[in-house]
């Protein structure tokens, strides 16, 4: 049956002002637009006083790990979400062999709390079963660069011979021709981050080839986030040829955040020097991470439990966790703190850990959750060190423990970047199935369009929507959405620019948001009257063919 939407406020995603239109959707398509508009036969929705604006589309969300346990993405939908980009940071399950599903096993699961993780050979194979399950949200994915590494070296901490970055490629190429829309990576942590430039230049290379883009979790989003962090990607986006993306752009720590006027000028020079690069951001002043990840060595996790558990084991873990922790804040830290001594500093960082690092979610004791750490901490070990209770939560919460931690100021930084006309929304969020999530996971859009647009004024509705829709699907080169156009797929959102706010807090993130009234993707209606009713007609996105055939 046809939908026409009657009496809305048309904001098409272009950045054009608000008009007023219908809109009558046939199948999956827009096909007309127009004052009046009658049809018999069709389901009708009143958009009057609301705005009728393009689907939003997330530039950066890890829904994959998940879509298959919460193929709804109803934390998603109800935002007015209807495409995610997934397999981000370097981190997906497809491809994967032997190699790859041992350090998931032994690593990534334990990292994200995300239980035992189904892996897959080829993005194809992920792709069928995806199709078959059927989910409400469409997917468009990127080549994860951990895993194209890890298939072919493992977790061997060394560049790749030449044959073995030729197998790289090739692996890279099936996927490209599978359809993902780029390469991504995370260079922060293993393996990664022991990737050299000039390898991620090569693989550029064979994504430039089929006009796909590279998606940087950065080296560095802190006190070097210019040179290690956004140099690094400049050169591998000059040198490859390719179109570049900055994954949740940030200046990163109180001593990175004077550093935002000089990102925003080395961005918007070499952009007008020729080199496209964008970035995507979401605007809450905590970021989210897996507190095992930024805590304990990568061998740690080979035989989690034991090594948790095994007293001599527990004092080499603390002295490699503490040099670890000490020489981190030591890179962002002026000179004058590097020669306080030691035991100062451990104090300090403890004391950080204790009252500034938040729980968001753990795999077993949820009591705690949205508690700070050292609340946490006493809760469960009242009578422990406070190293020794840190271990025995990591040891018992089998990893996976996600945390958050104010690492963005809203006023000296946040605001700049994400004012910037080539800046998109990405919410790095995740889809969770049980336990307490970053707010950002149910409340990123609606919060731009809310407190940024409405409240802030820090741009206008029309610039806020093209962040969400126009722009990412420019970025990614997809023509047929993003727009309300004739002739487009028809994805779609009515919502009340009045009523439009977010409600989760980092308490209690799992709070749908207020104000959408309704969603539809793919021409079905997937949210009604503000309540999602189960309609699974989303799709996988893939890469046209004929989008870019560059010669190597």
């Amino acid at each position: 049956m046809d939908i026409l939407i009657k009496n809305g406020s048309i904001i098409d995603g272009t950045g054009r002002n608000a008009y007023s239109a219908d809109v009558l959707i046939n199948n999956d398509t827009i096909v007309e637009i127009g004052k009046d508009l009658t049809v018999e036969n069709c389901e009708v929705i009143d958009a009057s006083n609301r705005i009728v604006a393009p689907g939003f589309i997330d530039m950066h969300n890890h829904a994959d790990l998940t879509i298959l346990k919460v193929n709804t993405a109803a934390a998603y939908l109800m935002q007015g979400v209807t495409t995610m980009v997934v397999s981000v940071c370097g981190i997906g399950l497809a491809p994967a062999n032997e190699k790859v599903r041992k350090y998931y096993t032994d690593f990534i699961t334990k990292l994200f709390g995300s239980g035992e993780l189904v892996l897959y050979d080829t993005l194809e194979d992920y792709f069928d079963k995806i199709e078959k399950a059927g989910i409400s949200p469409n997917l468009t994915f990127l080549i994860p660069h951990g895993n194209v590494r890890c298939c072919v070296l493992g977790v061997e901490e060394r560049p790749p011979t030449e044959a073995e970055l030729e197998e790289m490629k090739e692996i890279v190429k099936e996927g490209m021709e599978a359809g993902a829309f780029g390469l991504s990576t995370g260079l922060m942590y293993p393996p990664g981050s022991v990737a050299t430039t000039e390898e991620l230049i090569e693989l550029c290379k064979v994504v430039r080839h089929y006009g796909g883009i590279y998606d940087s979790h950065m080296r560095n989003e802190g006190t070097g986030v210019l040179t290690e962090g956004m140099g690094e990607l400049i050169r591998i986006a000059g040198e490859a040829d390719i179109q570049a993306q900055i994954s949740h752009w940030k200046a990163g720590g109180v001593f990175a955040w004077k550093l935002t006027p000089d990102m925003i000028s080395l961005l918007k020079r070499i952009r007008n020097e020729g080199l496209n690069i964008y970035a995507d951001m979401y605007p809450y002043e905590e970021g989210a991470t897996s507190l095992s990840g930024i805590l304990l060595p990568p061998w740690v996790f080979e035989d989690f439990d034991k090594n948790l558990s095994d007293p001599e084991t527990r004092k080499k873990i603390v002295n490699e966790t503490f040099n670890t922790i000490f020489s981190t804040f030591l890179s962002d830290l002026p000179w004058l703190f590097r020669v306080l001594p030691k035991c100062l500093i451990k104090k300090l960082i403890f004391a950080y850990f204790k009252r500034k690092v938040r729980i968001l979610s753990v795999v077993h004791n949820h009591r705690v959750e949205g508690k700070f750490l050292g609340q946490a901490l006493e809760t469960l070990y009242p009578d422990k060190t406070f190293m020794d209770a840190l271990l025995d939560f990591l040891r018992d919460e089998e990893g996976g423990i996600m945390v958050s931690f104010k690492i963005m100021n809203e006023r000296k930084s946040i605001i700049k970047l994400i004012q910037q006309d080539f800046v998109a929304i990405g919410s790095d969020g995740f889809l969770v199935y049980k336990g307490n999530t970053h707010p950002r996971s149910y409340g990123c859009f609606p919060k731009i369009l809310g407190n940024y647009v409405r409240e802030k004024r820090l741009f206008s509705l029309e610039e806020g929507i093209r962040k969400m829709t126009g722009l990412p699907a420019r970025i990614l080169g997809i023509g047929d959405r993003g727009v309300i156009q004739r002739g487009k797929k028809a994805d779609i959102v009515v919502f009340d620019p009045n009523a439009i706010l977010d409600k989760s807090t980092y308490e209690n993130g799992c709070q749908f948001p207020e104000g959408i009234d309704f969603v539809i993707v793919n021409g079905k209606i997937t949210v009604a009257n503000g309540k999602h009713i189960g309609t699974l007609s989303g799709k996988i996105l893939r890469r046209s063919k004929n989008m870019g055939n560059h010669d190597l």
